[in-house]
């Protein structure tokens, strides 16, 4: 089923988290306000992007290697085609998109990722508006954990000095308040940090501990008990 929305309502965070999870493959087509772009999408990283001028010639030419060597792009410099036409588009809020999942061949594995797609995620969070991040973030109140053997996602995620910092106040136990106030940075600095980690894996919204109220056996036994003791 393909993956589809506006940019309005549904951000490049929350798009490339949907792929990059499934480490899926297959074309990511956004019409933007000026120009319509295709971005090729293996296992979850993009490596490749172009301007369209019609959709339908993304679908027919199915084979990335002929693709790539009749437009004269080398291998080698696949990344530079994303950094042109995703990276410097991070900001930009208007555009429809959809996700579809295969249609391309890759020949091999053997495509340069300059860009991984967590380090794509983070650098996409940090123009988050105050409405989307509220999204996630929602309450102040709100708890993070950080989660287990994410130290690669981190490195390649490559956050800002920033970033680190509220990182490493995410411990189980502070608040997003907590969090706001222990930095020293912006509210929407530190939740569109906290919004990019929650995106790529690496803190998770911690559960609140159920009190498990004892029993009504475990009531009467203990009742039962003082009585014997009383006689």
């Amino acid at each position: 089923m393909a993956l589809t929305g506006d940019l309005k309502t549904f951000n490049f965070v929350d798009i490339l988290q949907v792929i990059a999870k499934d480490r899926k493959s297959g074309i990511l087509l956004v019409e933007w306000k000026d120009i319509t772009i295709a971005y090729y999408v293996k296992d979850g990283q993009v490596i490749f992007a172009r301007p369209v001028d019609r959709v339908f010639r993304v679908y027919a030419e199915r084979d990335f290697d002929l693709l790539i060597e009749k437009l004269r792009i080398s291998r080698e410099n696949l990344f530079r085609t994303v950094e042109r036409f995703l990276i410097e588009r991070l900001n930009l809020k208007e555009g429809v998109f959809s996700f579809t999942a295969g249609f391309v061949k890759f020949g091999s594995n053997n495509y340069r990722v300059l860009y991984p797609i967590e380090k794509i995620i983070m650098m996409a969070s940090r123009s988050l508006t105050q409405e989307e991040v509220e999204r996630k973030i929602s309450d102040e109140l709100l708890v993070f954990e950080p989660a287990e053997g994410v130290q690669e996602v981190i490195k390649v995620s490559e956050p800002t000095p920033e970033e680190k910092r509220v990182l490493s106040l995410v411990n189980g136990e502070r608040s997003v308040f907590d969090i706001r106030k222990e930095s020293g940075l912006s509210n929407l600095t530190v939740d569109r940090a906290l919004y990019g980690f929650l995106a790529i894996g690496v803190i998770r919204r911690k559960k609140k501990e159920r009190k498990q109220s004892p029993s009504i056996a475990l009531d009467l036994l203990m009742k039962i008990i003082e009585r014997i003791k009383e006689l």
